[in-house]
C-alpha cells in the first residue's frame, strides 16, 4: 500500500522541500510516515472543520499549503489542531513556500485563471528571482493596457473575490503577480519595470508608497490568491497516485467575513 512517506517522496521530487525560504517550515509536520494511504484531502489551511472533514471521510492525510505548525509549538492539547490531528491517525504534508516558487506551483495557477481577463502575455521575468526557474511572483506585459479599475474589477470575478482593494495608480502596461501577502514586493515591482502588482495582504504603508509612486496595486486577498492550491496539488497528486481517492476540501472557506 502508498503510505504517506511514499507521497511525501514523490511530491519532493517534483517541488523539493528544501528550496523554502530559510524562515518557513514545511514538509511532513505531523502523522505518521508508515501509515498506508487510500485517501487525501488538499486544503490551504488545516483548520479544526478541514480536519473533522478529514476524519469523517476516511482521509489518511491532509496535504495543505500553509504549514500547521509555524512557530515553535510550547505544548499541544487534545483541543489543538496538532492534537486533533494526532488523536484522529490523520498525517499532515504542508508545502508552503516550495509551493510558491515553483513552475508548477502558486505562478502557474495564477497565470492560468489571470491570463484571459486581464489579458496577459505568455512572456514573463521573475519578480523575485530565487535560481534554478523558482520565482515568488512573476511580472507580464498586457496585449493591451488597461486602467486600474479595469485590472481590479477583472481580478475580482475571475478570483471570486468578496472584495478587492486598489490604488488608482498609471495605465497598466505590465503587471506583478505574486500570491499570498505582497507588501514587501511593492518597490522591487516598480524596479523591474511593472506598472502594478497583485497579490494580497497589502498594508496601509504599501498603499501609501503606491499613489506616491503612481503606482497601482490590487488586493485580491491571501486566500483568494491562493485557494488555488487545493485544485492544483489535486492534479499534481492524480496523475501519480491514480489509485488513490483525492478530494479538495470544501470546508476551506476564506476566514474573514464581511459587510460591504
Amino acid at each position: 500500500m502508498t503510505t504517506v512517506a511514499d507521497i511525501y517522496s514523490a511530491i519532493n521530487e517534483l517541488i523539493p522541500f528544501d528550496t523554502k525560504e530559510s524562515w518557513d517550515n514545511c514538509g511532513m509536520l505531523a502523522g505518521d510516515p508508515d501509515k498506508g494511504v487510500t485517501k487525501i484531502i488538499t486544503a490551504l489551511d488545516i483548520t479544526n472543520d478541514v480536519i473533522e472533514e478529514a476524519k469523517a471521510s476516511g482521509a489518511e492525510l491532509i496535504v495543505s499549503h500553509h504549514p500547521v505548525i509555524f512557530s515553535p509549538l510550547k505544548s499541544v492539547t487534545a483541543s489543538s489542531p496538532v492534537g486533533r490531528l494526532l488523536s484522529g491517525g490523520v498525517s499532515t504534508i504542508c508545502t508552503h513556500t516550495p509551493f510558491d516558487m515553483s513552475p508548477l506551483g502558486m505562478n502557474k495557477g495564477l497565470y492560468d485563471i489571470l491570463s484571459a481577463p486581464l489579458g496577459l502575455s505568455e512572456d514573463s521575468m521573475s519578480l523575485d528571482d530565487m535560481g534554478n526557474g523558482l520565482s515568488i511572483g512573476r511580472i507580464y506585459e498586457l496585449k493591451a493596457p488597461i486602467t486600474p479599475k479595469e485590472a481590479a474589477e477583472r481580478a475580482k470575478e475571475a478570483l471570486g473575490c468578496t472584495c478587492v482593494r486598489f490604488t488608482n495608480g498609471r495605465i497598466i502596461k505590465h503587471i506583478a503577480i505574486s500570491s499570498g501577502a505582497g507588501n514587501s514586493f511593492i518597490h522591487l515591482a516598480a524596479q523591474k519595470g511593472a506598472d502594478a502588482l497583485l497579490s494580497g495582504d497589502f498594508k496601509h504603508d504599501g498603499f501609501i508608497d503606491a499613489v506616491n509612486m503612481d503606482f497601482t496595486v490590487i488586493d485580491c486577498g491571501h486566500f483568494h490568491t491562493e485557494r488555488i492550491f487545493c485544485g492544483l496539488m489535486k492534479n499534481i497528486l492524480s496523475k501519480r497516485f491514480p489509485e488513490i481517492d483525492i478530494i479538495e476540501a470544501k470546508s476551506c472557506v476564506d476566514p474573514a467575513n464581511y459587510c460591504l
